[in-house]
């Protein structure tokens, strides 16, 4: 308890110290660094409330939180790393450093292990031991309450020095934010620490002024050296390339996502390095949880699998400040982000010979140069070798090839023999070859192994042509009733080969006979094989007959081709109406399926009713379509006399049909005629006009007499 109590007191004390000692410092003018001087990297900053990022932590607001005993605020501070002091440890007590309930911190060394050795989804997170996860570089604002302000993707400043490091000192320079330009930046004169989210005006000795609780995290792109080292750009020595830090609270570095410096922990002003020449990592002094005791001046290794690969990197810091009083932060670091890289190449295997890195600041001239490798000869240089250094990697690849032969064969497919001299090319790698097929007579090219040309690879290469024997089949489809060939089908063929032939449907013809043999082995002898058809016959016949008439309405049976119709006298006139009726029959006689049309003469002073047929003029046609073999299709045509036609005569319709693209056997049954002839009965004009003529007298007379009678009453 004595012990406890102990602690508590030399923490207040601290604290005051601290405090007393801050009046002292006088605040200075603001002076702006010259922007050549200054080195930018991507930076995200963090601006966090601390007890409410507390309380978030807790799972308890933060009012409630200090109602609580002292033995319940320490049960829940252990479950998270929290910010500035806590009251669960003791009052002024440093929060992260307890071993075990009642045993405190008696260490000033950095506490390791308290995050993962991997960054997730490009984000630190803290071990599972603790509820904080990824909650410490948030990426956005998005809980105000805890996050008051959150700068993502701004510039962060290092000063160049004429050396080729790069130093950013919060003893000798203060920063500010530039809103319209995303960018922190520097100011000279001496200010009391590291306060991003301060202004400049701001009397960073009072504790009171100081803006405290944030994190920073800064992404520094380099170039690794084969060896590790780089140009020291005063003394022109080449030094290892190395970082370095120094300052208070959790700091953790780490190189392609994992973790290499770990300075966790709320700690005094500590020092770490790496150096990646000795992949070594240095500690100033780190806690050791086993013994509760510090640990001076430890080297670790940096990257278990050796020295870091050559080429380009990350480096990755994320600081905190979290443990309240003040804050500072020395980073130094001879990492070039521009670079060099001449890459020594087997162009035959694409592996790596050698690989020479070179880095320095940016604006530095290189020179990169060719080497020499035993059994290779240089074959192609890059097309520049001095480059001036800019923040990128410049990749620059020499190539080198051994000798190379090609060879050239000849090969009968079938039996694998040579059937002509073989040639062999020779030359080295990088050089140009081609070969050919040869026409070797009686024999055609099948197929090549191997490239026929292309470049020499640094090893034998191997082109192998094949050929077969060649042979022809013909394959003939004969009109057997004539014997004239339908169609002919040439294929060449090799030795060795199985062919078969396909019997083939034409639209005019059936097949009646195939060869003996469909399927053949090839030999050196042209084949032959023959398949027979039969044309198929194709005729259309048309028969056209008289049906019947109506005439005013009365009905005439009609049979035949040829009809005669006596009508009344007084319906022989042109006002009468007359309908005639026929029935035409189409009919396939022979031995395929096909199509016709049929053409109606429509006589002089007729029309046709039919709606489905296409009328042009005199003519009237309808498609038959599709008929099949002997099959009859009969249709019904009505012609009807028009108004001003006379019904009484001699007229004649025609008919015929016409094949669509088939040949008839025969044309003479494609027509067909009728004739009808229409008159007044014989003498029944006589019998019928002398009642009329006699009434028409009576009338008349009638007539006479009335007007007669009516004159004299007139002159009366």
């Amino acid at each position: 308890m004595k012990k406890k109590i102990k602690l508590c007191i030399l923490a207040t004390l601290s604290i005051l110290f601290v405090m007393l000692a801050s009046k002292t410092y006088a605040s200075t003018s603001c002076k702006n660094v010259a922007e050549e001087n200054v080195k930018y990297v991507n930076a995200t900053l963090t601006k966090i409330n601390r007890e409410e990022y507390n309380a978030l932590q807790r799972g308890i607001h933060w009012t409630d939180y200090y109602e609580l005993s002292m033995s319940k605020r320490y049960n829940i501070d252990q479950k998270s790393m929290l910010m500035a002091s806590t009251e669960g440890m003791c009052i002024g007590g440093l929060q992260n450093g307890y071993i075990g309930n009642n045993e405190y911190w008696n260490s000033t060394g950095v506490l390791q292990g308290l995050v993962k050795n991997t960054l997730v989804n490009d984000n630190l997170y803290v071990v599972d031991n603790y509820t904080n996860k990824d909650t410490f570089f948030p990426k956005t604002n998005s809980n105000t309450q805890v996050y008051s302000e959150v700068l993502t993707n701004w510039k962060f400043p290092f000063i160049r020095e004429e050396n080729g490091y790069y130093s950013f000192n919060s003893d000798k320079y203060h920063v500010y934010k530039d809103y319209s330009t995303k960018t922190i930046k520097l100011h000279e004169g001496e200010r009391n620490g590291f306060y991003p989210f301060n202004n400049c005006q701001d009397d960073t000795s009072q504790m009171a002024k100081r803006n405290l609780g944030f994190t920073v995290r800064m992404d520094i792109p380099f170039i690794m050296t084969k060896d590790g080292k780089v140009k020291n750009t005063q003394t022109n020595e080449y030094e290892d390339m190395v970082f370095n830090f120094s300052g208070d609270d959790d700091v953790w570095v780490f190189v392609d996502d994992k973790l290499v410096l770990d300075l966790g922990g709320n700690h005094i002003k500590l020092k770490g390095n790496i150096n990646f020449a000795k992949n070594e990592v240095f500690y100033e002094s780190i806690y050791d949880v086993n013994t509760n005791k510090d640990q001076k001046n430890i080297y670790k290794k940096a990257f278990e699998d050796g020295i870091l690969s050559q080429g380009k990197h990350t480096l990755k810091v994320f600081y905190m400040e979290r443990a309240g009083g003040e804050s500072n932060l020395f980073v130094n670091f001879n990492l070039q982000s521009g670079g060099v890289q001449a890459n020594y190449i087997d162009k035959d295997t694409g592996k790596k010979l050698d690989s020479v890195s070179q880095s320095g600041p940016v604006g530095q001239k290189v020179t990169t140069e060719e080497k020499q490798f035993d059994g290779y000869e240089l074959v192609q240089k890059p097309t520049k070798e001095e480059f001036t250094l800019n923040e990128e990697l410049q990749i620059v690849n020499y190539y080198y090839s051994k000798k190379s032969q090609v060879n050239v064969k000849y090969i009968d497919e079938l039996t694998n023999n040579e059937i002509a001299k073989a040639e062999t090319i020779s030359g080295k790698y990088g050089d140009n070859y081609e070969t050919k097929q040869k026409e070797i007579e009686g024999y055609k090219f099948t197929k090549v192994e191997g490239n026929t040309k292309g470049t020499m690879q640094g090893k034998d290469i191997n082109v192998i042509y094949y050929y077969k024997h060649k042979s022809k089949v013909t394959v003939n489809y004969i009109d057997k009733d004539t014997g004239e060939k339908i169609d002919v089908v040439n294929d060449e063929v090799y030795e060795g080969d199985t062919y078969t032939s396909q019997e083939r449907k034409y639209e005019d013809y059936e097949l009646i006979q195939k060869p003996d043999i469909e399927t053949v082995k090839i030999k050196r002898e042209d084949i032959t094989l023959n398949y027979y058809y039969h044309k198929l016959k194709f005729n259309l016949k048309i028969e056209m007959n008289l049906e019947k008439a109506l005439i005013n309405g009365n009905y005439y049976g009609l049979n035949g081709k040829i009809g005669k119709i006596e009508t009344e006298i007084r319906d022989s006139n042109n006002m009468s109406s007359m309908q005639i009726y026929y029935k035409i029959k189409v009919t396939n006689n022979e031995e395929r399926i096909g199509s016709g049309i049929i053409t109606l003469k429509i006589p002089e002073g007729y029309h046709l009713v039919n709606q489905d047929w296409q009328i042009d003029k005199s003519e009237a046609k309808y498609q038959v379509l599709d008929l099949d073999i002997d099959e009859v299709r009969e249709y019904e045509v009505i012609l009807e006399k028009n108004k001003e036609t006379d019904i009484s005569g001699d007229f004649k319709t025609y008919v015929q049909i016409d094949s669509q693209k088939l040949p008839e056997t025969t044309l003479e049954d494609n027509k067909d005629m009728n004739e009808l002839v229409v008159m007044p009965r014989t003498g029944a004009f006589i019998i019928n006009v002398i009642p009329i003529a006699i009434l028409l007298i009576i009338l008349a007379i009638i007539l006479y007499y009335k007007i007669k009678k009516h004159n004299k009453k007139e002159k009366q």
